[in-house]
């Protein structure tokens, strides 16, 4: 167990590293593309690569994950992120402003983003491995935290190291970033046996693979409709939605955006501590927490859309974090309790696929609707959209209660 606890350390730490590097980079591209171009579109297309990107290869992950293993798909994806960044770097210091550079440069965020897309489920299979499975809910939280403290960092420390390092030293910066996160995770050590009764599967079954193992789960099933569902609703929380919302709702000015941003993060970090506190407590009723904090979600969408108080959006923005990492953290416990290993590795490659498509449709969707119907109506929808989840989770609520020995777990063995 001190192995596994030792791997497990070595798994968020270099995890944490990589989200920096990740976050860093596309600060920085974004802010050098538009130097070189003075294009917004242009600027805008870097983040929704990055998204197309990994949408497609949540996708096709379930076909590497079948071919290798976990530890081995996780380390490779991470060292060619490595070396593609330090091509990213060189071709940062040469110059991009020709059409060819400018092309390269979109092609190697491409496959880097795609590299990301089929080594995260991996990673994301390995934590009941390497952590005892009472301990799940709080290793699930503690990544939480490592996450979300990461993401609110990383925004206002890229401004500042832009100013002060400006771009090309800033994407050299992203790339030890990486190669510390590469050589971390290069030493973690996981048990894991290879299973090559389905090698000579098609690989469309194999991508299906891990749709089947969602279906065939009723509580994995009553889970990703309400993934559905709430995702679409998380739309709104876009940064273009809430630029709107802090001119036309609460009729303030750009600094509110900021202020509501920083809030939402901030209050997601401090949740996650509170959810690491309480693990033990929550353990046994993921279910009911589950439940729970989608109704805190109704409402608390229900008041940030009806108030015309900066001051209640923000609080609203702080304390949304709240049921929102309680139901991500049981979720993902939920989750990890019902597969094992590769099997759980495609289910999450699928889930992210679902994840990424449904958001990015939302994002389409619920700006369209901000501007025919307003933006209070917008925060009514999707109001709904967390109701029907509710009732969703009522209906089922218990096939949420059951624990894995009753579940797919068997199914599966």
């Amino acid at each position: 167990m001190i192995k596994a606890k030792r791997s497990f350390h070595f798994l968020w730490s270099g995890q944490t590293f990589g989200n920096l590097g990740d976050i860093l980079y596309i600060i920085c591209l974004i802010t050098l593309v538009y130097k070189e171009t003075g294009s917004v579109l242009h600027m805008a297309l870097i983040p929704f690569a990055k998204t197309m990107s990994l949408l497609v290869s949540g996708f096709i992950a379930p076909i590497f994950i079948e071919k290798y293993r976990r530890y081995t798909l996780l380390t490779i994806t991470l060292t060619l992120k490595t070396i593609l960044l330090l091509l990213l770097c060189l071709l940062a210091s040469y110059g991009i402003d020709t059409q060819i550079t400018y092309i390269l440069l979109y092609i190697l965020i491409i496959i880097i983003s795609m590299l990301e897309g089929i080594g995260n489920p991996a990673r994301r299979s390995m934590i009941p491995d390497l952590v005892k499975e009472e301990e799940l809910v709080k290793a699930n939280s503690f990544i939480s935290i490592t996450n979300q403290t990461s993401m609110l960092l990383s925004w206002p420390l890229g401004s500042i190291l832009l100013v002060v390092w400006g771009e090309q030293n800033m994407l050299w910066l992203t790339f030890g970033l990486f190669l510390i996160s590469s050589t971390l995770t290069a030493q973690i050590q996981i048990g894991e046996v290879d299973n090559n009764e389905q090698q000579n599967d098609s690989k469309w079954n194999t991508i299906k693979e891990g749709w089947h193992l969602i279906f065939q789960s009723k509580k994995l099933t009553t889970l990703t409709l309400m993934d559905v569902l709430e995702n679409f609703g998380h739309g709104v929380w876009i940064a273009a939605i809430l630029y709107v919302y802090v001119d036309t709702a609460i009729g303030k000015g750009e600094e509110w955006w900021g202020y509501i941003n920083a809030a939402f993060f901030a209050g997601m970090m401090v949740a996650g501590i509170v959810v690491y506190r309480f693990s033990k407590k929550m353990e046994p009723h993921l279910g009911l927490v589950i439940m729970t904090s989608t109704l805190c979600l109704l409402g608390l969408n229900l008041w940030f859309g009806l108030t015309s108080s900066a001051w209640a959006a923000l609080l609203v923005s702080f304390i949304f974090g709240f049921p929102q990492m309680a139901r991500d953290v049981s979720q993902n416990t939920l989750i990890q309790q019902t597969y094992r290993d590769k099997q759980l590795a495609k289910v999450y490659a699928s889930h992210g696929t679902l994840v990424y498509g449904t958001f990015g449709i939302a994002t389409l969707v619920l700006g369209w609707f901000a501007e025919e119907y307003g933006i209070r109506a917008t925060y009514m929808l999707v109001s709904a959209m967390f109701l029907l989840s509710y009732i969703i989770a009522f209906t089922n609520r218990k096939v949420l209660h059951t624990n894995r020995q009753s579940d797919a777990f068997h199914q599966a063995n």
